[in-house]
């Protein structure tokens, strides 16, 4: 059950196209990740949270839906071949930050997922303190393609921070 007081704040958000809001309201602020930013990195990742695998040009490209059986058969397959895919809601690219998910209690899994990825995220960004562009940069990359991300996220996040209020 999600506390009362964040019931409001997750309607909007869900009305925005948060697929987890509470989840990402919660894993955000444990990691320090503002709301906003938070929310924009979902929507550019996976519409809002879409729980889906990648569409890098390596293995599970485009395989739809992330089920434990789809997600066991291409970590079976990224140890077996080194080559890692998007999954998830956050995107996890590294099979660290993938293994990590798991830990917590599956890469496949929407929440563990979010969790793995706000904490990287919040790592990524107080590694650029006073800078968020840079912080979510890093969080897609680097160079110019991941400074267009951060440029574009940064922009859906002044949506979003309309929004929360």
């Amino acid at each position: 059950m999600h506390p009362p007081f964040l019931l409001p704040l997750t309607l909007r958000l869900r009305r925005a196209g948060i697929v987890h809001p509470f989840w990402t309201i919660r894993y955000a602020r444990a990691h320090a990740v503002p709301l906003a930013d938070a929310c924009a990195v979902l929507m550019l990742e996976t519409g809002g949270g879409a729980n889906e695998f990648g569409h890098d040009p390596t293995i599970f490209a485009g395989a739809g839906p992330v089920t434990k059986a789809k997600y066991l058969a291409y970590r079976a397959a990224r140890n077996r071949t080194g080559e890692c895919q998007g999954v998830g809601p956050m995107q996890l690219t590294s099979a660290a930050w993938q293994d990590y998910a798991d830990r917590l209690g599956g890469c496949w899994h929407p929440l563990w997922n979010i969790a793995a990825g706000m904490a990287l995220l919040g790592i990524d960004i107080a590694r650029h303190p006073g800078n968020l562009h840079a912080g979510i940069a890093a969080y897609n990359g680097s160079g110019p393609q991941a400074d267009l991300y951060a440029t574009h996220a940064l922009a859906v996040a002044d949506h979003f921070a309309t929004i929360i209020g």
